[in-house]
């Protein structure tokens, strides 16, 4: 059986100095938390009441990963082999690469490889909606071939909006909808 993760009740935005902004669009969309995802080893997490607040970080080094566990509740990587071999909390852009499709399948950062690092790593991959919604027709086909990985392999996985604007974060209910399509 694959697995979701766990009582996922919250979204990852990417913020831009508009942290006030995600906030009142987390709360009309009914989260009770949020997680603000940077590359800023310095970012200071917004102070309210109206809802949890998380912070996650970006690794661009492998080098970081023990004070960004330090100082930040989750860390994220881009799917590179060697963050595959960290024991990191999340991989984003796992339908990202730099090969071309080739005529019988999507290329993908996800491979049998790989998606056996992922399990060994206890890692969750992160399905990437705001990326759905720039190339629909490309990143579906990709989605929907990393989904067929994840349901051989058993793997963790979830879908974030990973919003760069307020109106780009999608209910969890649209989220998990996702994840139904992709026929997990």
């Amino acid at each position: 059986m694959h697995i979701a993760y766990p009582a996922i009740d919250f979204d990852v935005v990417i913020p831009n100095h508009d942290e006030g902004l995600f906030i009142a669009q987390a709360l009309a969309l009914g989260y009770k938390k949020i997680v603000f995802l940077t590359t800023d080893t310095n970012y200071v997490k917004p102070l309210t009441t109206k809802l949890v607040v998380k912070t996650a970080y970006l690794l661009k080094d492998a080098s970081e990963l023990s004070p960004a566990k330090k100082r930040f509740d989750y860390v994220f990587a881009v799917a590179q082999r060697k963050y595959f071999e960290l024991k990191i909390d999340f991989i984003i852009d796992v339908e990202s690469s730099d090969r071309k499709d080739s005529f019988h399948y999507k290329a993908t950062s996800l491979n049998q490889v790989h998606a056996e690092l992922v399990k060994k790593n206890d890692l969750t991959l992160v399905f990437n909606f705001s990326a759905l919604l720039a190339s629909p027709v490309s990143i579906k086909g990709k989605m929907s071939q990393n989904a067929s990985l994840i349901k051989k392999y058993k793997l963790n996985y979830v879908t974030f909006s990973l919003a760069t604007t307020p109106n780009m974060m999608r209910s969890r209910n649209i989220l998990n909808s996702l994840e139904l399509v992709l026929g997990l």
